[in-house]
């Protein structure tokens, strides 16, 4: 028996494939930061549409296909000269088409699903720093080590902000201080292994050089948990 997807379901799908942009996206974003359940029904999405692209042969579009899909839209939108391309709309069609069906199968957990290996996703966190009306949000580059903010951070004279990682019941773990990088604020978040998910990163305002008890001795300005976009 088919169900009707959810706005939620909907939303989450969407999210997964990339087809949300602008207050959309960031109303989506915020949901991840937010709502454990829905940033795991976005992963899961993320997973099921691996699968099935896996499963679709690359097919170069026509010159043909190109040249109507701009007359559908009347003119309106010149191909020429812009970044669209035959091949970036027909992906941008293929991925809603496939959205549609994926949400009407009656049970799309049911049967072999091929061995897919998801390409990493970022992880962010939503910062509230003071001084600042609307949430900052920090990415997390695993490969790099690094966590970056748009800046700038009041930091009160002589002290500097640190940055800690929180994982379930552990304690937290001292990692870099924060400093500028053109408009950005960085720090240095390397660790044995990469943060996963669910991890919170917290900010504490320390004397220089950071703190010298290795758990926090300032005020905390801002936390927030790791979730993929």
């Amino acid at each position: 028996m088919m169900t009707e997807p959810s706005d939620r379901d909907v939303m989450a799908a969407e999210q997964a494939l990339g087809l949300l942009a602008g207050d959309d996206r960031a109303a989506a974003l915020r949901r991840q930061l937010a709502e454990p359940d829905f940033a795991r029904e976005v992963e899961r999405w993320r997973d099921r549409f691996a699968a099935l692209f896996a499963s679709i042969p690359a097919i170069e579009p026509s010159a043909a296909l190109g040249r109507r899909i701009e007359a559908r839209i009347d003119g309106r939108l010149s191909l020429a000269g812009r970044w669209w391309r035959p091949t970036a709309i027909v992906s941008s069609l293929a991925a809603a088409s496939l959205l549609g069906v994926v949400l009407l199968r009656p049970d799309p957990t049911v049967g072999p699903t091929p061995a897919v290996q998801p390409t990493p996703a970022p992880l962010v966190a939503a910062f509230s720093l003071p001084g600042r009306d609307m949430p900052v949000v920090a990415v997390y580059d695993a490969r790099a080590g690094r966590l970056t903010m748009p800046g700038p951070m009041d930091i009160p004279a002589g002290h500097d902000a640190q940055l800690w990682a929180i994982a379930g019941t552990n304690a937290p773990q001292p990692l870099g201080l924060f400093h500028a990088a053109g408009t950005d604020i960085v720090a240095d978040a390397k660790a044995a292994a990469p943060f996963a998910p669910g991890t919170t990163f917290a900010v504490s305002i320390e004397p220089v050089g950071g703190s010298p008890t290795g758990a926090p001795t300032g005020p905390v300005i801002a936390s927030g948990a790791l979730s993929k976009v």
